[in-house]
């Protein structure tokens, strides 16, 4: 392993040990649920993880650490928001009409595929 994905490994260790205990609480606070809160806190650093190349140049780590963790409740919401509209369109079906578990879950995944992709143009 060179030095310098050493120096990341360890810029990222101290920005999770200093920051993550924060992060999680802030999040709680916005969501209102500590579950999620923990699940977005994960996703965050593994955010972080792929951008460690960025990390010197950070300045400002919770102000960066918000940035991507606002994304995520965003992505989260819409996510959501996707899977009821979903739902519901679903309780409108007759019994005999209904997808099975299996199918539901391959349509939700497609959903949020082609949600994330539909966000990410111009």
């Amino acid at each position: 392993m060179s030095n310098l994905a050493l120096a990341c490994g360890d810029a990222v260790h101290l920005l999770y040990r200093a920051h993550h205990g924060w992060l999680h609480n802030w999040l709680r606070a916005k969501l209102g649920d500590s579950f999620d809160a923990a699940d977005l806190a994960q996703d965050t650093f593994v955010r972080v993880l792929r951008h460690r190349h960025e990390l010197d140049a950070l300045r400002e780590p919770r102000a960066y650490l918000t940035t991507i963790a606002k994304r995520l409740v965003l992505n989260l919401h819409r996510r959501r928001s996707l899977e009821r509209a979903y739902l519901d369109a679903l309780a409108t079906l007759p019994e005999a009409q209904a997808p099975s578990p299996e199918q539901r879950l391959l349509i939700l995944e497609a959903l949020q595929e082609i949600d994330e992709m539909l966000a990410g143009l111009p």
